[in-house]
């Protein structure tokens, strides 16, 4: 027993060391997660103002002068399975809000040239029926600095309001009384 006192001290001292640092490195600026999440917000809510879309059919998305209410800007491939997971409740969104212009769903897909004829194979099996913009050379996701997918930024008037990182329930009860909230 008395061969075990140094241990306890020294453990002891020790622990007294890291619950008095605590305080001290959790003010830290420069390890906030929060700021990181601040500059994450501030890159989509100008990339989103300085990007052009234009979807397969050719039509060209611009919010230099007017964002609708909403927009849920979607990163996806064809590969990936939770990405296919959402899409069911993108398309029941899409209906829900279809001809609405206060809303706004745009699914970028993030595909190299060799997997186009495969995307469009997922596009028509799960008959998706929001905007597609194809990304093949991946000048998008560099804006956006994209590092993994699914990722969907979710915009109210021009503002970042959810980064959904991971797969995601567009038409939970949650997410449909969000949007009622907001005006939709």
């Amino acid at each position: 027993m008395i061969k075990r006192i140094p241990l306890f001290l020294t453990i002891l001292v020790f622990s007294i060391y890291l619950i008095s640092r605590g305080p001290l490195l959790s003010n830290n600026p420069n390890a906030s997660p929060a700021s990181a999440q601040q500059k994450a917000v501030k890159l989509y809510e100008s990339a989103l103002k300085s990007s052009s879309f234009v979807d397969k059919k050719g039509k060209s998305y611009s919010f230099k002068s007017k964002v609708p209410k909403v927009v849920i800007v979607n990163f996806w491939a064809s590969w990936c399975t939770p990405c296919l997971e959402e899409f069911p409740s993108i398309v029941k969104l899409q209906k829900k809000y279809a001809g609405n212009k206060n809303f706004l769903f745009l699914a970028v897909n993030t595909d190299d040239e060799d997997a186009v004829k495969k995307m469009n194979k997922v596009i028509k099996k799960y008959e998706l029926n929001v905007p597609v913009i194809v990304d093949k050379k991946g000048k998008l996701v560099d804006k956006f600095s994209i590092n993994a997918i699914p990722v969907s930024i979710i915009y109210k008037d021009g503002k970042v309001k959810h980064i959904s990182n991971g797969a995601k329930d567009f038409y939970s009860e949650e997410f449909l009384s969000e949007l009622k909230s907001w005006g939709l």
